[in-house]
């Protein structure tokens, strides 16, 4: 076990090795590429491929003074463990040479950590580190100290990337504008103000164009769709409400969870419609449901036409167009990528818990839609295959809807011989759809498990 005792100190230059030579200064290229299988706060498990050689490196402490513990490995080793790594590999070149007989270093980075250069130097004693006094070649090449500042651990710049990294909020949002419906990508250190509401207005340009088809066609699909986007707006406003001024969080929440609920209620009703019809019942339960059901639509439908959700819809593109962090709350500066982490493995949590009380349909319908809508967004950003968990999730959602419609058509009790009839092929099938969900869960429990595990080393708060 080694004690190693450094200091870092950021370049404003990726081509220092240029000032080296010029100044006379031996040193080493190497190529390195370099992952991790293991972080902590305190820890760390990292594998480096240096030119032609392997090694595998275990670190304990933080800040000036750190133990390390390296060991050769063979390439097979190497590329066995690549295989359960976290986050992207870091790809550097590095430069090693000597001052005053201490070891020295230049690691000018590559890929999607460009334009991020750090010099380091290695010292016997503590008091050797406190001591150094920089050469003048290199100084005024220096931006500033970092040996304290986590973000530029190699192993945090492998989870969140390069903390210099500038982004332009507003011109993101000309692009979602122009290009309307893609996959958004997020830089590793959005802050979570930004990055949710950069999905947000996304989703707000989705409402509006649903809310004109549905006005124009009253189409039941386009009705669900609006109903998926604003309940969209609703969950990820819940979620990442710590983010945003609360006053002005707290009456958008209302306002988006009264009328997506109506909207709800209506599209279950239309179910219940397809239901109706497809056993062509008719009563005076039945004629009373069908009143109901047009009082509702021309209560949503005079709602989304009205001023007050034009102005509602106003006021919330101001929010989302907002550069200058006016309504920014004081963890909203909290990076993206660890309150997604945070948020989704709670998610995780919830649909693995839902698993063993499989009676619930409602909840578990509820924590695995939730989770669909996280990864669709987010799962990118860990470097995450997640799209066929999303899939997966998508199919059983499916049946579990189908569950709870026959429920709700159930509950009404029609009057009706054929109603009898209707019930029990619809029990039928409906223990056959339990057993399908059943056996879906199970290879989704593990996944979910999997990448529970993963999350955690995102973020340090206990859940």
């Amino acid at each position: 076990m080694v004690l190693e005792i450094e200091r870092k100190f950021l370049l404003n230059d990726t081509f220092l090795q240029n000032t080296l030579q010029t100044d006379g200064v031996e040193f080493k290229q190497l190529n390195i590429t370099q992952f991790y299988t293991q972080i902590s706060p305190v820890n760390e498990t990292r594998y480096r491929k240096s030119d032609d050689q392997f090694f595998k490196t275990m670190k304990f402490g933080k800040g000036l003074i750190r133990q390390e513990h390296e060991i050769k490995i063979s390439k097979k080793e190497y590329e066995k463990a690549l295989k359960h790594a976290i986050a992207l590999p870091i790809s550097k070149t590095r430069y090693e040479f000597k001052l005053n007989n201490l070891p020295c270093n230049i690691d000018v980075y590559s890929d999607w950590l460009c334009d991020l250069a750090v010099f380091e130097i290695e010292f016997l004693t503590q008091n050797d580190a406190k001591e150094f006094v920089m050469p003048e070649f290199l100084a005024q090449n220096i931006l500033k100290e970092i040996t304290e500042d986590e973000r530029y651990k190699n192993k945090n710049l492998a989870l969140f990337g390069n903390p210099n990294f500038n982004f332009d909020y507003k011109n993101s949002l000309k692009m979602i504008e122009k290009l309307g419906e893609f996959k958004l990508f997020f830089p590793s250190l959005i802050s979570t103000y930004d990055g949710i509401r950069m999905v947000l207005f996304q989703i707000y340009n989705a409402v509006l164009s649903q809310k004109l088809n549905y006005l124009k066609t009253k189409d039941k699909a386009s009705l669900q769709s609006l109903q998926n986007e604003i309940y969209k707006s609703l969950f990820f406003l819940k979620s990442f409400k710590f983010a945003i001024d609360e006053r002005i969080c707290t009456k958008f929440i209302n306002i988006f969870e009264e009328i997506s609920q109506k909207m709800l209620n209506l599209i279950e009703q239309n179910f219940l419609e397809e239901y109706i019809e497809a056993w062509q019942t008719s009563s005076n339960q039945v004629n009373h449901f069908y009143q109901n059901r047009q009082i509702l639509e021309d209560e949503i439908r005079l709602f989304l036409s009205s001023d007050e959700f034009e102005e509602t819809l106003k006021e919330w593109e101001i929010l989302l167009s907002d550069s200058d962090k006016f309504y920014i709350s004081k963890d909203g500066q909290n990076c993206l990528k660890s309150s997604v982490a945070y948020h989704l493995r709670l998610l995780c949590l919830g649909a693995l818990k839902s698993f063993y009380s499989m009676n619930n349909y409602a909840n578990l319908y509820k924590n695995l839609l939730n989770l669909k809508i996280t990864l669709e967004y987010f799962g990118d950003i860990f470097v995450l295959k997640t799209d066929k968990l999303v899939k997966k999730i998508d199919k059983v959602l499916k049946e579990i809807n189908f569950i709870l419609q026959s429920n709700n058509f159930a509950k009404m009790k029609f009057d009706s011989d054929k109603f009898s009839t209707f019930d029990k092929n619809i029990k039928k099938q409906i223990k056959k759809i339990q057993k399908k969900i059943q056996t879906k869960t199970q290879k989704i429990n593990g996944k979910i498990h999997k990448l529970s595990r993963i999350l955690k080393v995102y973020y340090t708060k206990e859940i």
